[in-house]
């Protein structure tokens, strides 16, 4: 019997957020509505995100399918979040996650996404046409890199954002909008539980006149630090060091995006370590749009080498991957293609977090790739679904 999927409205707004929190619940305590209040809201809008396959009129299976607007560079890309994918115990074993999943993806294919993220096990979605790949940057910085460094230099002072603090919001939102690479999070009205996902929390940098000079967002602890956002790299690199200095704990870590280049430079070249890792499970539907988008980006990040190699994707298409001084192009061509990959190495290749090297054998003909990659795929924790 063929199985039947629905869109849940506002009305399931309580039976829905049951179920995520019963089925999520078997590993720990969950509450859909504060751990993730950008995307889990009674509305019809967020609610129809949500794809189940009900029996008996119950909900025994739900996919979440969350459209995000991806601003990289000059271009916005259409970015499909995959997130609170759950079956009921009861029902396990019944393919109903296979159906829900094959659902969302050919919706995305159909609607014209450029592509798609969501966390979880790498083989798990590796069957839906997903691989983990992109890069997720984190910067250490303890104590003692702070003191030899900065010395006794004045902290900056931290407060709590507050829901109601308009001004500050408004502020923190035009810092975070202005980045060359960012999610678009609607209104400030909106904006401000995109901060407070998984329970994050979000301060305001003051100087000594007491004058916003950006913002963060930590984990409960505060070692963990997911956003940093200053008027431009000295002051973010100044709030690190201040935010450091007034925590009692050994430092903290500080992830940056792969985007944000100046800050990247100078992190790294005071802090204790950096770790790479992939930022998630990707799978890309338009490749000539995000590979032509996320070359640019990459370019804005110091001078390509001159290069032209075609590169084949299977199941796609070939594409030129051209760079002429200012001139960066991806263009889909029928020229015959240097090499041709898989999606799953193809994601790998462009897109790390390793090196094209570590990932498979690249041709003499196809070298240039070695020189731009990898591009900078990333997804920042507040955006994650």
């Amino acid at each position: 019997m063929a199985v039947e999927v629905v869109q849940l409205t506002g009305l399931d707004w309580e039976e829905g957020l049951a179920f995520l929190n019963e089925v999520f619940g078997e590993h720990g305590e969950h509450n859909f509505a504060t751990l993730l209040p950008s995307i889990y809201q009674p509305t019809e809008d967020l609610m129809a995100c949500n794809h189940a396959v009900r029996e008996d009129g119950r909900i025994r299976a739900v996919v979440g399918l969350f459209p995000m607007d991806w601003q990289v560079g000059d271009v916005m890309l259409k970015v499909g979040g995959i997130g609170g994918v759950s079956t009921h115990l009861s029902v396990r074993g019944k393919g109903y996650m296979k159906v829900l999943m094959n659902h969302c993806v050919e919706k995305m294919q159909v609607q014209g996404y450029h592509l798609s993220w969501l966390g979880g096990q790498r083989q798990r979605y590796g069957y839906f046409g997903y691989e983990k790949c992109g890069q997720q940057l984190s910067v250490s910085l303890t104590s003692a890199n702070v003191r030899h460094v900065f010395g006794d230099l004045a902290s900056l002072r931290f407060e709590p954002i507050e829901d109601d603090d308009k001004a500050t919001i408004d502020t923190a939102r035009h810092l975070h909008d202005a980045q060359l690479v960012h999610c678009l999070r609607g209104d400030s009205d909106v904006f401000p539980r995109f901060l407070a996902n998984w329970y994050h929390r979000p301060y305001v940098a003051l100087d000594a006149a007491d004058k916003m000079v950006g913002y963060l967002v930590a984990d409960e602890s505060g070692g963990n630090v997911l956003e940093l956002l200053g008027r431009d790299a000295d002051t973010a690199v100044d709030m690190a060091r201040s935010w450091v200095q007034s925590r009692e704990d050994n430092g903290a870590s500080f992830d940056i995006p792969a985007t944000q280049f100046e800050l990247l430079q100078k992190m790294s070249a005071l802090g204790e370590g950096v770790s790479v890792g992939s930022s998630g499970n990707w799978q890309i539907y338009d490749w000539q749009a995000t590979l032509d988008a996320l070359l640019q980006v990459r370019a804005a990040g110091g001078g390509l080498a001159d290069g032209d190699v075609v590169v084949g994707i299977q199941g796609y298409g070939n594409l030129r991957l051209q760079v002429e001084g200012p001139q960066i192009s991806c263009v889909k061509v029928d020229d015959p293609a240097a090499v041709t990959w898989d999606p799953s190495i193809a994601m790998r290749v462009f897109f790390g977090p390793l090196p094209p090297a570590a990932v498979t054998t690249v041709p003499a003909t196809a070298a240039t790739l070695l020189a731009w990659c990898p591009l900078p795929l990333g997804w920042p924790r507040q955006d994650g679904v």
